[in-house]
């Protein structure tokens, strides 16, 4: 059970840094396309870090951001209504196995919560989202997020 949920959130997460730029990509390939393609894999760290009791004010205002750039993507992908929703299920430690899916033991669920906490969206730009521009990622930033994806990985 425990590399069940470690395999389907490390595979999330990994994709997590690449839905940027594969947004840009699948404009290239498709007529129609959104850059929200994906962008739940972005949000489900930002999950676990609400679920953890983290801060989470700013991280809807930067998806606020994003949203109000790119109004019609947002409500084709009805990322406002998957994010009202993933805020909500976030409602503390005890929502952790809804959050997640299933089961993880206190050890893990402390590991991850420590892992989640450092991590923000801050420096994404709607400039770089659209383009998959990763540049302006904090060094604290990237440290935080590959962190995540060791202790991620770690749970199994």
């Amino acid at each position: 059970m425990h590399l069940r949920i470690a395999s389907l959130l490390f595979g999330a997460l990994v994709l997590c840094f690449t839905m940027i730029g594969s947004a840009t990509s699948a404009q290239n390939q498709h007529p129609i396309h959104n850059v929200f393609f994906g962008f739940e894999f972005v949000l489900q760290p930002l999950v676990i870090k609400w679920a953890c009791r983290g801060q989470r004010d700013r991280d809807l205002s930067q998806i606020e951001t994003l949203v109000v750039a790119f109004p019609e993507d947002a409500k084709r992908a009805e990322l406002t209504l998957m994010v009202d929703k993933l805020s909500e299920m976030a409602s503390g430690l005890e929502s952790m196995p809804q959050v997640l899916g299933a089961e993880l033991n206190e050890p893990q669920v402390e590991r991850l919560c420590a892992a989640a906490l450092p991590l923000n969206i801050d420096w994404v730009t709607p400039e770089q989202f659209v383009m998959g521009d990763e540049s302006g990622i904090p060094d604290e930033q990237e440290a935080a997020w590959a962190n995540f994806f060791r202790v991620v990985e770690g749970l199994q």
